[in-house]
């Protein structure tokens, strides 16, 4: 095939694989800029804009740098919602043929100038991670378009500045990611600035265990950006152009990038769930600036930032801690735990709430004031819809588990038996079967599960040995079963025959809150008291680096995932974009302060379909 055969068939695979009905428009655009390496001009290099869509990248146009390192590119313009961004190669500079940089443009406005130097060329990798394979971009919607939003969060693409999100608290010097940020970009600059020895460095430090060795700049930052764990200590110690300052001060835990967000009215932020377009949607504990039952849930476009109003009132919405569920209508559905009881949640009086709620996308409550009364709810936690929009809902103040046939509150039923004590969380697997966990918050009754099938039968208790107060749960693609074990330290894994395939423990696991299964089978725990995220291997040993098994620590044994804005948190969530979200759920234990926000870990999980209904998949 020639290769004009060749661009023809990856327009063409780009054009379907966008929003439908997006034709090229008629006429030509163009987009100006500059290629600076460790801050200074790259003459002769070849810059090259592209457009992203399902397929392969299509070429809209190509330039050389002047002797001041500015380019000018007149193209076609590039269908509608397609990803544009560009990349530099080679030129007069002493890395040579090991240059490679990269900009990703704003997607929320026509690009006419474009900076690419090593702070856009970690955006980039970072925030495109899951979509970058040997530097061509190419993905679904809404994740990957979703994805490339996040890159003005972190630089600006027509200044090559920083962006104001990482800039400014509650990032900026509140946390390390602004550090951690321009170390990296300055790290590159070592090798772009420095010369073939640095880069041959560069490469070396970036190569994980049984890894592919990088060839520039962009494969190596890239390399880093799914690898946080690997080489932190080598990649710190590489000679750096300081041509980016501040920079860290001693070499991280790890490499991962995060964005902390607060905006939107949080005050205890439980967990949060994801719509088909990458909206994220947070229930709330408290109402700020007290611990008075919440009267809001947060809503969120996929870059952090609030929408809808936010907080979203309305629809019998009072103390939603850990309930929350998207169905296949985009319709938000929530639990009320406290409900309007004034004893504290601790307290043996004790009842809870007695309502559900219920919103459209665009944030309108489809719940009465009072919320949906039926179904003999008390003190509702987790909550989860199935492939039959049944809506599943956990009665921690009881021992029952209400059902929604058909999400239709009026037709409630009340499952009892199986064992069913304290339940927390609930699970759906690929049969539409309810897993529910029992014993949540009381350490002195062994955990344990129960299988609640289509029909309302409950079958168990499946009883665990050193698995006290499970919290979390979530099923992988098989099926099979990870629960965190708040008081045993623990995660177990177990099949859904009750098998214990194995139970772990790694010393950043600390009282273990949230659990969350990626795109590749991998376990994120969010612990509670350890104030940090663990990534483990999963059950996929394929996809987890080399000479690793089940269970394993993928992120830093000792420290986790951390970035200096986590407080104890209780969720841990994947997007369609690869991002892990975690929500910062209590500021202090004791006396309680509700936490601020949501802390984002940038592009480093395999994407999962959103909605998450049944189990999770890759979109």
């Amino acid at each position: 095939m020639s290769p004009r055969s060749r661009r023809r068939l990856a327009l063409a695979a780009l054009t379907v694989g966008l929003t439908a009905a997006a034709p090229a428009a008629a006429g030509a655009a163009q987009v100006s800029g500059r290629v600076l390496a460790a801050d200074h001009p790259v003459p002769g290099a070849q810059v090259t804009l592209y457009a992203a869509g399902t397929g392969a990248p299509a070429t809209l146009g190509r330039a050389r740098t002047n002797a001041h390192g500015r380019f000018a590119i007149r193209h076609l313009r590039a269908p509608r919602g397609a990803v544009l961004y560009a990349q530099a190669s080679g030129g007069r500079t002493p890395a040579g043929r090991a240059l490679r940089l990269m900009a990703v443009a704003d997607p929320s406005t026509t690009p006419h100038r474009l900076v690419l130097n090593e702070l856009t060329t970690v955006a980039a990798a970072y925030s495109l991670a899951q979509f970058l394979d040997a530097g061509q971009v190419s993905g679904p919607a809404p994740g990957l378009p979703n994805a490339a939003a996040t890159v003005p969060s972190l630089v600006r693409p027509a200044t090559g500045t920083v962006g104001a999100a990482i800039a400014h608290a509650p990032n900026g010097t509140k946390t390390d990611s602004l550090a951690t940020f321009r170390t990296l970009a300055d790290v590159l600059a070592g090798c772009t600035g420095g010369g073939p020895a640095a880069c041959r460095a560069l490469f070396r430090a970036a190569t994980p265990a049984g890894g592919q060795r990088p060839t520039d700049t962009l494969d190596a930052v890239h390399s880093i950006a799914l690898n946080p764990a690997s080489n932190v200590s080598a990649i710190y110690r590489l000679a750096r152009a300081h041509a980016y300052r501040p920079l860290l001060r001693a070499a991280p835990s790890s490499w991962v990038l995060t964005l902390k967000h607060t905006d939107g009215g949080y005050d205890g932020p439980g967990r949060m769930a994801f719509d088909s377009a990458g909206n994220i949607w947070v229930t709330n504990n408290f109402e700020p600036p007290g611990t008075d039952a919440g009267l809001g849930v947060i809503s969120l476009d996929p870059t952090g930032r609030a929408r809808n109003g936010s907080p979203v009132t309305g629809g019998g919405i009072r103390g939603n801690w850990w309930g929350i569920a998207v169905d296949r209508q985009d319709r938000v559905w929530l639990s009320n735990f406290t409900g309007a009881d004034p004893a504290e949640f601790y307290s043996p009086d004790f009842k809870g709430g007695v309502a559900t709620s219920l919103f459209a996308q665009d944030g309108t409550a489809l719940s009465p004031p009072t919320g949906f009364l039926s179904g003999d709810l008390h003190a509702p936690q987790g909550i989860a819809v199935d492939q039959r929009d049944n809506v599943w809902i956990a009665n921690h103040g009881t021992g029952t588990v209400t059902v929604y046939p058909g999400g239709d509150h009026t037709q409630a039923r009340v499952v009892s038996g199986g064992g069913l004590y304290n339940p927390f969380t609930v699970a759906i697997d690929a049969g539409s079967n309810a897993w529910v966990d029992n014993g949540s918050l009381d350490p002195s009754v062994p955990g344990s599960v129960t299988k609640i099938t289509p029909d309302g039968q409950a079958v168990g208790p499946i009883v665990v040995d050193n698995m006290r107060s499970p919290q979390g749960m979530a099923l992988d693609s098989a099926g099979d079963l990870w629960i965190a074990s708040l008081v045993d330290n623990s995660v177990t894994w177990l099949g859904q025959d009750g098998t214990v395939k194995g139970q772990f423990r790694a010393a950043s696991i600390e009282g273990p809150w949230g659990v969350a299964v990626d795109g590749d089978d991998n376990i994120w725990v969010a612990s509670f008291l350890g104030q940090k995220v663990t990534k483990l291997c999963g059950r996929t040993v394929a996809n987890c680096p080399a000479g690793s098994k089940t269970g394993d620590p993928i992120s830093p044994r000792l420290h986790g995932f951390t970035n200096g804005g986590l407080q104890h948190v209780t969720a841990v969530q994947v997007d369609a974009s690869g991002n892990a979200w975690v929500a910062n759920n209590w500021a202090q234990i004791s006396p309680i302060v509700g936490g601020d926000g949501l802390v984002e870990f940038i592009g480093a999980a395999a994407p999962v379909a959103t909605p998450m209904i049944g189990l999770p998949r890759r979109p």
